[in-house]
């Protein structure tokens, strides 16, 4: 069988149901997916979770039936060009560079002309004014240990569990202009152009984190 233009490797065509609603893509969305959007994350324990008896039995998490799991660092299942909106909430720091950008290039060969990404992540320039403002003895040790710049075995079952880098306000808008978008800009907390944005943006992450939008 002849595979789609413009698929990645092993990833299926989007049926005709699908192909006529507009796609929405909310990547790394843990427990926080909403009605309408594809919601992808990668934790082993989605399909565990669903299973009879065992979330109450090894204490996991309750995932949304509509939670998707997929790993993106081996490419997004949608056509090129096929993707209105992509959004993701502190994902990007869990990634290497290298793997960043590898996803920020195929959100861009999703998108459609003129569709959106917005990407929030923990704002390093905010985590270092609250450091050189902090009196205590030991502020340096709080701030490295705050960073979460580890990695352990138990990242094999929470994968987003501790970071694999950090941003600001240069180093994440100049991924996504590598990535090929080319006016990537810093919005404030629900400053969007997606229509949803009050759905899928979390209060409890308003004061950490770094908000960065592009157009394709």
């Amino acid at each position: 069988m002849r595979r789609s233009r413009g698929l990645p490797h092993g990833k299926l065509p989007l049926s005709a149901h699908m192909r006529e609603r507009e796609i929405k893509v909310n990547l790394g969305c843990g427990l926080s997916g909403i009605e309408g959007w594809h919601n992808l994350d990668n934790s082993i324990t989605i399909p565990f979770s669903r299973l009879p008896l065992l979330p109450q039995i090894l204490k996991m998490p309750r995932w949304p039936k509509d939670v998707q799991r997929c790993d993106v660092r081996k490419g997004l299942p949608f056509p090129s060009g096929s993707v209105t909106y992509i959004y993701s909430s502190h994902t990007f720091e869990h990634f290497s560079y290298s793997e960043s950008l590898k996803i920020a290039k195929e959100c861009f060969r999703a998108l459609k002309t003129g569709g959106i990404i917005r990407i929030a992540v923990p704002d390093l320039e905010l985590l270092v004014r609250d450091y050189t403002a902090d009196r205590d003895p030991m502020a340096s040790h709080k701030f490295v240990s705050g960073l979460s710049l580890h990695h352990s075995i138990h990242d094999l079952v929470h994968p987003g569990s501790n970071h694999s880098q950090m941003f600001d306000r240069r180093s994440l808008p100049h991924l996504l202009q590598e990535a090929g978008f080319a006016n990537p800009v810093c919005r404030e907390y629900r400053d969007s152009a997606i229509p949803e944005i009050n759905r899928l943006e979390l209060e409890v992450r308003r004061e950490e984190s770094l908000y960065v939008e592009a157009q394709k």
